[in-house]
Order: structure tokens, then C-alpha cells, then sequence
């Protein structure tokens, strides 16, 4: 009986549908000849603008995420809950991994049997989903074709051109390859001070695997260089005027610009220029090594008689 009268309860659902759609057909048109075509032309492409870009940020964040569980050899990481944490399970900043890749190390989404109370349940989910028993970390160049699919998707994360470059040059002994990404990096992100820093490092390093000679490679490191900390510079201020700050990835990148700046002018002999950014550089980071590298130039100046009175920073 229900089965039959159930089709003639939709019947008014329907026709208020019909209503409804007639109602909002006739406000779209007021809106129209209240705009020039080209205007609703550009608002429909804006729409259709930000919900690729939505798709773009989705899609990269998945693939993020991934790369997480390929660094933790498959295991999947979350954050422990508030009932876990009261049992002493807590998310810990991870020591054991290069600089960039820093996380907060959580629990596996299996968890083993130590942590795991749910008894039965617990082994079942362990048998279907990979677990840890020690948390550890895999090889990182296993990252590298994330890296590389991620940036395909969206060219504008900076951090993963520096980690993947570094990992290309240290990890897989690939630094041509290393020098191909940052390059690309810097093209998709003309305002970056990180992929800048990255790349005149690996200029000022790695010059001979690359092909480049020496004068010229530290020509092109130094201006790059000079390039990163004007840049950093600039973004630290920025910041700083929204009471925020650099990351400690930042922060290093920051004073190593300086320090490899500093290192490039005095091989091409500039030993005043060098001098200078290191005195600038401790300045703006205070990291010890910069009064390293000018006790050095200092040396330098000495032996060839071109120290000179005016620097009087720090010793």
C-alpha cells in the first residue's frame, strides 16, 4: 500500500522545486542586466580560477601526505588523541631528519601492540595496515619523485625545490639534476630567497661537477647570493610587521646565504666586499660562524696588507 501511494507524496516536493527554480532563473536575469557581459564572463572564469586552484592545493596537500608516509617507510603518522596523550603517548619534534623536513613525529594510525589497547581489534588493524614498532626514517632520496609529481601540480612551493635539490645533490649524487630543479625553481618563483640560497650554495660547492669554471661560478654564486639575503631581508622585515617570523629552515638558509656570499667574493679576491657581508650577516642572524668566516678574512687581509681600519664589528 505505502508503495504505492509513496510515488504521489513526491508529486508536491516537485512541483515546489519547479517554483523554487523559476524564482531563482528570474533573479539571475535581474542580476545580468545589472552587468556588461565581459564582466559575468570574468566572473565565471574567476569561479572556475579558484576552484582549479582549490583542486591544485587539495591535490599537492594529498601528495604531501604521502611523501610523509614514504619518509616513515609506509607507516602512516597522525597526531595522538586526547585519550592517548593522558595514557603518555605524545608528538614529539623529530631530530633525525635534514633541515626542512622537521615535523612533530605523532603515532601511527596502526598502532603497536605496546601503545594499543583495543585488544583484538588492535591486531586485526595491524595485520591489514602497516605499523612500527621503533619509529625510524627511510632514505630520503625516496622522496624525490614526490617532489618532483608535486611540483609538476603546484610550481610554487619553495620548500620542496630546496629539499629536493638537496637530496639530488647529497643523497642521490645527482647535483646536475639538483641544479636543473633550482634553476626551474627560481623562473616559478622570481620573489624566493629560499630557492636562491639553495642554488648559490650548490654554485659556490659544486662547481666543478656542474662544468662551471671557477671565476665564473663564483661570480654567478655571489650575485645569486646577494640576491637571497637582499631578498630574506625584505621577507624577515615583512614578518616582522605582522609579529611573525622566520621557520629555523629559514633562519639557516638565512645566515648560510651570507656566510657562502662572504666565501665566493673572498675566492674571486674581494676581500673588503667578503668582509662586508659577513659583518652584515652578523648583523642580521648573529650565527657565530659569520665571526668565523671574518677572523679568516681578517687573516687574509693582514697577510696581503689590505686590512683596513674601517671594519670594526665583531671579533
Amino acid at each position: 500500500m505505502w508503495s504505492k501511494m509513496f510515488p504521489l507524496l513526491l508529486i508536491p516536493g516537485f512541483a515546489l522545486c519547479g517554483v523554487l527554480v523559476r524564482l531563482y532563473d528570474a533573479q539571475i536575469e535581474e542580476v545580468q542586466t545589472q552587468f556588461a557581459t565581459h564582466e559575468i564572463e570574468a566572473a565565471k572564469e574567476s569561479i572556475a580560477l579558484s576552484l582549479m586552484g582549490q583542486i591544485q592545493l587539495t591535490a599537492h596537500s594529498l601528495i604531501w601526505m604521502k611523501t610523509l608516509e614514504y619518509l616513515h617507510n609506509g607507516v602512516a603518522m597522525r597526531m595522538p588523541t586526547p585519550a592517548e596523550e593522558r595514557r603518555g603517548f605524545h608528538a614529539h619534534q623529530a631530530r633525525d631528519v635534514a633541515a626542512g623536513l622537521g615535523h612533530k613525529d605523532g603515532v601511527p594510525v596502526a598502532l603497536n601492540e605496546e601503545m594499543d589497547w583495543r585488544g583484538p581489534v588492535g591486531e586485526l588493524h595491524r595485520t591489514i595496515v602497516p605499523h612500527m614498532h621503533v619509529h625510524s626514517h627511510s632514505d630520503p632520496t625516496e622522496l624525490i619523485p614526490w617532489y618532483q609529481l608535486t611540483l609538476k601540480i603546484n610550481p610554487n612551493l619553495e620548500r620542496l625545490y630546496t629539499l629536493g635539490a638537496f637530496f639530488m645533490a647529497d643523497f642521490a649524487a645527482e647535483p646536475e639534476e639538483a641544479f636543473e630543479l633550482l634553476e626551474a625553481g627560481v623562473k616559478a618563483n622570481p620573489w624566493t630567497f629560499e630557492i636562491r640560497a639553495a642554488l648559490g650554495r650548490l654554485l659556490f660547492e659544486r662547481h666543478e661537477i656542474l662544468g662551471i669554471e671557477p671565476p665564473h661560478a663564483h661570480e654567478r654564486a655571489a650575485a645569486t647570493l646577494r640576491e637571497a639575503v637582499d631578498l630574506a631581508a625584505e621577507e624577515k622585515e615583512r614578518l616582522e610587521r605582522h609579529n611573525d617570523a622566520f621557520d629555523e629552515y629559514q633562519e639557516q638558509l638565512f645566515y648560510e646565504s651570507y656566510l657562502f656570499l662572504s666565501k665566493s667574493l673572498t675566492e674571486l679576491g674581494d676581500l673588503e666586499a667578503a668582509l662586508a657581508a659577513c659583518e652584515e650577516g652578523y648583523r642580521l642572524t648573529g650565527h657565530n660562524l659569520l665571526r668565523v668566516q671574518r677572523r679568516i678574512i681578517m687573516r687574509e687581509m693582514d697577510g696581503t696588507g689590505e686590512a683596513s681600519q674601517d671594519h670594526s664589528g665583531a671579533t
